[in-house]
This record gives C-alpha cells, structure tokens and sequence, in this order.
C-alpha cells in the first residue's frame, strides 16, 4: 500500500496529481505541439506508466468507508466470503459477474488484492477502449476521462457502477464485431444492472440514427423535468418493473443522504445539469453546425443523449447522481473525440487545451475548492 500517504490526504494527491498531468497537457496544446508526432509517441510511452501508477495508487489504498464510501461495505463482504467454507459455485444472476469475481477472488486473494483487481478493470478497460479508439492518440481522451469530477469516485466508492460502465465503454468500441460487443455488453451488466439502460440506448442508436431526434428528445425531457419532474419520479418509482430493484427506487425516494456520497442534494440540479449540457452542446455545434461526418460519433452522441435524457426525468432524486453516472461515463468521449479525428481550426491545438480546461473547470470546483 502507499501508507507513507496519509488516509486523510488520499484522495487530494490524485486530485493535484491529476491538475499536474492536466497542466503539463495544456503546456503541449498552447506550444502547437500535442498533435505532433513525437509528442503523440511520448505521451503514449507516457500513458502507459500513468495508467499502471493510478492503478496502483487507486486500487491498493487503504480500506476505509469513512474516505471511500462504500470501500468498506465491499471489503465487509469479501470478508464474509473468504471466512465461509462453502464451495466456489457459479451464479448467474442479478450482477453476476462481480459477485463470481468477488467469490473467486475470496479464495485467491486478500482484500488488497481483491481491490487491486477491481481497479485493473476499471482503470484498464477506459485505457484499452481508448487505444482502440484512438491508436497511438489515446493519451489525451484518457487524461480527459481521468479529469472527469466523478473518475476517482466511481473507481473507490461506486465500484460496481464503475466497473459496469468502463466496461461498456469498451463493448461500444467493438460495435463493427457484434458477438464480441454482446458478451462485454452482458458482462458490464453482471456489474452493474444500470448498464441495461445503456445497453438499451446503444441498440436503440444502432438502429435510429438521426441525432436531431435525440436532441430534440434531450430538450423536451429538461423542460418536462422542470415542470412536472417530481410526478415523473414518483411515477418512475411506483411502477411494478420496478417492484424488485429496490436500489432503483431507493435511488429515486430516499431522502436520508449518505454524508459519504459525491454530491448528493435534493432539488432540481441546475450545476448538473449544466455539466452535462456541455457535450450535448459540442455534439450539437460540432454535428450540425461543422457537418462533422463520422457515424461512429453519431452513435455515441445518441446513446449519450438517451442516457443522459432518463437522468434529466429524475433530475431532483438525492441519488440521481448514481443515475447520471451512467450516461456521464460517456461524456468525455463526446467531449473529446471530433477534436482528435479532425482539424477544425488553424489553431486546433489552442482550441484542444481551451476545451480541456472548460471540461475541468466543474472538477476543479468540485474536487479542489470545495474539496
């Protein structure tokens, strides 16, 4: 473990670890150079070590509930499953998936193993979607998943739901391979079952293509949520589909507030929601306004749309932010990936740093001032 990092100041050193990496990657986009090709190959080489570094600093931290949520609710069950004397047995059920990697796991490893395991997925899955996305460019898209406010959160408080979505990131660069993207789709879902509405969104895009149409639906869920969200929700957590996820509806109606939770507040969230607006936005200027031509971009503006659209109905729950999550796992590749695959501006590179900066401006408010 780091333990001559004090528990207490964890997670600020990923914080200003992360505003270094960010600072030293406007430096490259504000000299022209980020672009070029022997910067391209540093950071690559340079990706690498961050992404086995921020594994092992994030996956062997100490285990506390009181600095990562709900840490110590899962160390509390792998510890139950490494005391029990019952035989490995496979199920298939529910999240399957993390439940049979936690009882394998039990009798393998111990608990800092186990979330050091968690964190190879999490953290390794977003770098591999990224290297497949990008090829040797990955770096940057990576450093911009990394700066996402709720990246840390979703790696040690939020396990499964992290380790369900970055898993989906990579499903969603194999959508040229179907078998291939239907297993990891299934398997993100054994982590986490907020993955099926992702799912459900992706194959809805597959086929439903026009992106005016998801716009249009995006703005129609804010002004509906403005107006009549707490019926929605009400509505939402009543229905019998519901009866048996009794996370989903406590997600929507409860109201005793985690003090461990990230940024959980009851009411219409309008810093939210500004957050999320800002690659709807790009989508839209980059789409519609400089006919960005690449369907695979498309697809993940649509899916991003329809994830984010659910959460916008649900916008008031104190737990909403859990719900958001799935649709902003995304946002960073809508932020980023017309900015990598196309020059739009004599200045492209400047523009790149100005986009990352706008993009890191909500984390640097959230994780830093407000700490």
């Amino acid at each position: 473990m780091f333990d001559f990092v004090s528990l207490t100041d964890y997670t600020p050193v990923f914080n200003y670890g992360v505003l270094l990496l960010l600072i030293l990657a406007l430096v490259q986009c504000f000299t022209g150079m980020v672009l070029q090709r022997d910067a391209v190959r540093l950071n690559a080489l340079w990706g690498v070590a961050v992404v086995v570094l921020l594994t092992l600093y994030m996956g062997l931290r100490p285990v506390s509930g009181w600095q990562f949520g709900d840490m110590s609710v899962y160390a509390a069950d792998f510890r139950r499953m490494v005391a029990s004397e019952e035989p490995l047995r496979w199920h298939f059920e529910g999240e399957w998936a993390f439940g049979n990697m936690t009882r394998l796991l039990a009798k393998l490893v111990d608990e800092h193993g186990y979330f050091l395991c968690c964190t190879t997925i999490y953290v390794g899955s977003i770098w591999l979607a990224m290297v497949r996305m990008f090829r040797s460019y990955y770096y940057i898209p990576l450093l911009v998943i990394i700066c996402m406010f709720t990246f840390w959160a979703y790696g040690t408080n939020g396990i499964r739901n992290g380790l369900g979505a970055s898993v989906f990131i990579l499903a969603m660069t194999y959508v040229e391979n179907l078998p291939v993207a239907a297993v990891l789709c299934l398997i993100a879902a054994g982590f986490h079952q907020s993955v099926w509405m992702m799912i459900g969104a992706a194959v809805l895009a597959y086929f439903v293509k026009n992106s005016y149409y998801y716009l249009a639906g995006w703005v129609l869920c804010v002004i509906v949520s403005y107006f009549v969200g707490d019926t929605i929700q009400a509505a939402l957590a009543g229905l019998s589909m519901f009866e048996d996820n009794t996370r989903f509806t406590d997600y929507l109606t409860v109201t005793n507030i985690d003090t461990n939770e990230t940024l959980m507040e009851i009411g219409f969230r309008w810093d939210f929601l500004l957050y999320s607006a800002m690659p709807v936005a790009l989508g839209w200027y980059f789409i519609f306004r400089r006919n960005f031509v690449d369907e695979y971009y498309h697809w993940i503006y649509n899916v991003y749309l329809a994830t984010n659209a659910i959460w916008v109905l649900v916008i008031r729950a104190s737990y909403s932010n859990r719900l958001a999550q799935i649709s902003w796992f995304i946002m960073p590749i809508v932020l980023i990936y017309p900015l990598m695959k196309k020059r739009f501006w004599e200045n492209h590179e400047q523009m790149l740093g100005y986009a990352m900066v706008a993009f890191y401006a909500f984390t640097f408010y959230y994780n830093i001032i407000k700490g």
